[in-house]
């Protein structure tokens, strides 16, 4: 009789614990991440300082928030991915390097000095050199947890669809971040500055156009679930369909050196496919939950 017992490759060994309180690193940095960004939040609004510029509350805040938000998402996707041995360490140091980079932000505010683009002194120098290797490291392992979503567990088709096009549109944002330092850099030299691309394209709308798919597109399919729409795949293609346009309208905004709503004839043609694609899961969802509410009243 033939043995049914199978040898598990060392690279898909599954982990003991696969929950998503049992990535205690990762959350306790989602923790200290978010507080920090809430706090700085609360302290522009108590001071009433300036949002914009490289020295203001809105570096070491926002940075709090996105970075928190993105590491609790990239926790909770490791427990809809097929396990790896591999994949705790993964995610805690992962969870580490997006700490230290917005630690490092949030130090450079409270030194009084610029965070990017600041190699005044051998110490901002440092401080930029190793935000770098930081940032290329934790893209690197966010293309990587992407390639990893076409093996996902079995879950519905729609959060499929989320988790894919979430996961592959924050590896994008990150290739976008780095492309915004780099364009930065150019600019700066030939006398420019580093925030606008031409006359009024803001170098970095793209970037945080795709950054927080990852959160609102699994999001929507968690609420189709619950709400029962029963053509839930249609939704979530729909919805992200119109988060991909709104990332060719940004790009096509900033490429042709034009502000967020300074739209021309192309700009305004693409940003009107967009709110299309957005009417759909709208009134479909409105329409279950319309539906829902006069059953409930009969």
């Amino acid at each position: 009789m033939k043995s049914s017992t199978h040898h598990l490759d060392p690279s898909t060994k599954l982990v003991s614990t696969e929950n998503l309180w049992s990535f205690r690193v990762p959350l306790l940095v989602t923790a200290l991440l978010l507080s920090s960004g809430c706090i700085h939040l609360a302290l522009f609004g108590i001071l009433g300082a300036s949002w914009h510029g490289p020295l203001s509350l809105r570096k070491p805040a926002l940075f709090g928030i996105s970075g928190g938000l993105t590491t609790f998402s990239l926790a909770w996707l490791m427990t809809k991915l097929e396990p790896r041995w591999l994949d705790r360490k993964l995610i805690n140091w992962l969870s580490f390097a997006l700490l230290i980079e917005v630690g490092l932000i949030t130090l450079q505010y409270w030194r009084g000095v610029a965070s990017h683009f600041n190699r005044s002194t051998l110490l901002d120098g440092a401080i930029e050199f190793t935000m770098l290797i930081l940032i290329l490291f934790a893209t690197g392992c966010i293309f990587y947890l992407s390639w990893r979503t076409f093996r996902l567990r079995t879950i519905d088709p729609a959060m499929a669809i989320a988790i894919r096009g979430g996961m592959w549109l924050l590896a994008l944002s990150c290739l976008l971040g780095i492309a915004t330092s780099v364009i930065g850099e150019a600019s700066l030299a030939m006398g420019g500055t580093t925030e606008l691309w031409g006359k009024a394209g803001v170098i970095k709308f793209p970037h945080g156009v795709a950054l927080h798919a990852i959160q609102w597109l699994p999001m929507l399919a968690w609420i189709c679930r619950r709400v029962g729409l029963s053509h839930s795949v249609r939704v979530m293609q729909s919805a992200l369909i119109a988060q991909i346009m709104f990332l060719v309208y940004s790009l096509w905004q900033t490429g042709s050196g034009r502000d967020r709503l300074d739209f021309d004839s192309v700009g305004g043609s693409i940003l009107a496919i967009t709110i299309l694609f957005v009417l759909y899961p709208a009134f479909e969802l409105i329409r279950v939950l319309l539906s829902s509410s006069e059953h409930k009243s009969a």
